[in-house]
């Protein structure tokens, strides 16, 4: 079986192998995405087999270890004298492939998936490709990434220039605006794209867009020294342009969320479970194992069997290791995210995937395919996985707290404001200050932006 610890030697490799690259496609997929490949691959190759899983049983998939070890001794006994001969028909059950094929639901491909079939066109050596591989997945469905790009710039394997070089491929992909920081830089991308680099709307965008979501176009007009009615003009087209990119690539259809994995807490413990109901149960064909020992079964006919009894057993090992992969994950959030199940919010520790791949021995890339639009479900509800990946802010003591635990203080600050006299973000910045979080005025800034908090100029009741 393909370990994927190996996947760690992938940024010393230029190319890798099929077998390895559907082992990480897999990994990476959504339950439906994977359903939907297992259709594909059922109805191309006879020697793979599925069990139709059941409405309230718990389907786990086969290893087919013992089939394994018996078909690598039955190749090794073939050997290369290869003749001539007639191929066979499928055998097996006909009617449990056909049922599960037609009560698989077909679904779009995600962003993510979109987006690395663009990289794929990339020329990029395997560092530039992982750090590529690593933006992409976590860039949200509305096409901005969530990163902090300040916590990567500090890490040695992630050089500054090479870093920036590749988040400047990724921008470059389609549509025009991906992989954006903020609403700013998405605007600019696609000005830039479309050739109006040197253009006022540019130069609007850059400098006055905070003004423009205000509406305060006589202050811009008497700042960029245009007309009111040319700053109109600019407001237009800027208007015209996509905030949120992301989702022309999404798919139209309403997301089905599935867990990958079940927590419970059971007599005070946080138990860990894998969710595998949704997965089809897959196996080898008896009978086509069976065909390679039979000496009336022609050259060619065996040379058949043996190529797709291989997809068969990739397919099924790949499930497998993304299985037990997920589930591994899981256990090491449960263990470092404690806090956060027993507390809520202000409990969440930082994290980063790095952390989660060092303890695992695994690539960091692997990590972020894994984690890659799974959901837990969880006694603090239906979370995705990537949830529990946080970036650190420094507290006035040193110590670390999520980014999530100062949000929630800044919500709770903000909610509970005089509405007449809202707090600046200098103002949120000391009381911040005073409960031990300290952070900056641009940062309180990012952190409204997210939350969709408006500026105390606009939250201000008159």
């Amino acid at each position: 079986m393909v370990e994927m610890g190996f996947i760690q030697e992938m940024k010393m490799q230029q190319a890798l192998s099929p077998q390895l690259y559907q082992s990480m496609e897999i990994l990476q997929m959504s339950l439906m995405d994977l359903q939907q490949l297992v259709k594909q691959e059922l109805s191309s190759n006879p020697t793979l087999e599925v069990v139709q899983p059941e409405a309230d049983a718990q389907i786990e998939v086969e290893t087919g270890t013992a089939d394994t070890e018996k078909f690598d001794a039955e190749m090794a006994a073939l050997g290369d004298d290869w003749q001539e001969g007639s191929s066979t028909g499928s055998i097996g059950d006909a009617e449990e492939k056909y049922q599960f094929m037609m009560d698989t639901l077909s679904e779009g491909p995600s962003l993510q998936e979109q987006l690395m079939e663009q990289l794929i066109m990339v020329d990029l050596n395997s560092q530039e490709r992982a750090i590529a591989e690593l933006l992409i997945g976590n860039i949200d469905d509305e096409g901005y990434l969530q990163l902090d790009l300040e916590e990567m710039m500090d890490r040695p394997d992630f050089p500054v220039d090479l870093f920036e070089q590749v988040r400047g491929v990724v921008q470059s992909f389609e549509p025009a605006g991906i992989g954006a920081r903020n609403l700013k830089e998405c605007l600019l991308l696609q000005l830039e794209r479309s050739g109006e680099r040197e253009s006022e709307a540019y130069q609007l965008v850059e400098h006055h867009l905070d003004r423009l979501g205000r509406n305060k176009l006589e202050e811009i007009a008497s700042f960029m020294g245009l007309a009111i009615d040319r700053v109109s003009e600019l407001a237009d087209r800027i208007g015209q342009l996509d905030p949120k990119p992301g989702l022309k690539l999404s798919s139209d259809e309403v997301e089905v969320v599935i867990p990958e994995i079940f927590i419970e807490k059971v007599e005070g413990a946080y138990r860990v479970r894998s969710n595998r109901k949704p997965y089809p149960k897959l196996f080898l064909n008896q009978r086509y194992l069976e065909l390679l020992k039979a000496k009336s079964t022609p050259a060619e006919t065996k040379a058949y069997i043996r190529e797709k009894l291989a997809k068969s057993r990739l397919m099924i090992q790949s499930i497998d290791q993304r299985l037990s992969m997920i589930e591994r994950i899981a256990g090491e959030l449960v263990t470092l995210q404690h806090d956060y199940f027993e507390r809520g919010v202000t409990g969440l520790k930082p994290l980063n995937m790095k952390r989660i791949a060092e303890i695992l021995e695994v690539h960091e890339t692997t990590v972020s395919r894994a984690v890659a639009g799974k959901y837990m479900q969880t006694p603090r509800g239906l979370l995705s996985m990537k949830y529990f990946f946080k970036p650190g802010v420094r507290t006035v003591s040193g110590e670390l707290v999520s980014n999530e635990h100062a949000k929630a203080v800044l919500v709770e600050l903000i909610a509970n404001e005089d509405k007449k006299k809202p707090y600046s973000d200098a103002k949120l910045v000391a009381l911040l200050s005073e409960q031990n979080i300290s952070i900056s005025r641009r940062t309180i800034a990012k952190y409204r932006d997210q939350l969709k908090i408006l500026s105390s100029h606009l939250r201000r009741e008159r």
